[in-house]
């Protein structure tokens, strides 16, 4: 019996201007954590959860990580390259309307951000396998969330959830005031969706003329089911020099503490 195609895309196409000037030569994206790439991490994470293919998709221009994915793929890893097409407008949804085609065709695809990183899985990918074990024939997208305290939710997407179905996305609301946020779950940049998003990656003025895929999915949400994911492990990120520190720290403080594992 064949495996139904199941495609993952890991976003690398960022300008990562707060890391300039060293952005300008080296992808944030390829910022180690241990001696691994963080967007090898994301790979692995995404294979593991039983992704079938991984397409990477890269800023225009960049020879980094495309080199660096083929080194991956000689050594028999299912991934590959594309480069982002700019002509479908700029935001971090700009990658899926890229290859909208190749997506189209899979009954679900799954979408991880390769500047975040979901560390001390138990095992690596098990938060995007349950996710994909969700995506039962009603569901339209299942969506990684993680509590955060109530002080940050301004500088987050959080999740409402439905009052009579705490698994279930109610809305998703950008930079939420914290005293009309119930559970503060924010976004995690960790997606299972199903090609009827596509339709939904427009610019718009709440994204300030961007593509955005965390208001796509809460305008989906508002009319399909759509359900909430709340990890288990530690979200961090490589994309900025603050939080690159602080995701150190979480990597190394877990590889000194347990099994020494990708994730």
């Amino acid at each position: 019996m064949n495996t139904p195609p199941f495609p993952a895309v890991v976003t690398a196409a960022g300008a990562a201007t707060r890391f300039h000037p060293f952005s300008a030569a080296v992808p944030k994206e390829m910022l180690p954590l241990g001696h691994t790439p963080a967007v090898e991490h994301v790979i692995v994470e995404c294979l593991n959860a039983g992704a079938t293919e991984v397409i990477v998709v890269t800023r225009p221009g960049d020879h980094v990580i495309p080199a660096y994915v083929r080194s991956l793929r000689e050594d028999g890893l299912p991934v590959e390259t594309e480069e982002e097409d700019l002509s479908h407008g700029y935001g971090n949804a700009t990658p899926l309307l890229t290859v909208r085609d190749r997506l189209s065709a899979c009954e679900t695809f799954a979408v991880a951000f390769g500047d975040d990183i979901l560390l001390g899985e138990q095992p690596c990918g098990w938060n995007l396998a349950t996710m994909h074990d969700r995506m039962h024939h009603d569901v339209e997208a299942v969506i990684a969330a993680q509590r955060i305290h109530p002080s940050k939710t301004r500088s987050f997407g959080i999740i409402d959830t439905n009052p009579a179905h705490a698994e279930q996305v109610a809305a998703i609301r950008q930079r939420p005031d914290p005293r009309t946020v119930a559970e503060p779950l924010a976004v995690v940049s960790r997606l299972i969706l199903r090609p009827s998003i596509l339709d939904r990656l427009v610019p718009t003025e709440l994204a300030r003329g961007e593509v955005d895929l965390g208001i796509a999915a809460g305008q989906l949400a508002t009319e399909a089911n759509v359900g909430v994911h709340r990890i288990a492990g530690h979200w961090v990120t490589v994309g900025d020099p603050r939080h690159y520190l602080d995701a150190m720290q979480t990597y190394w403080h877990l590889h000194a503490t347990g099994p020494a594992t990708t994730g």
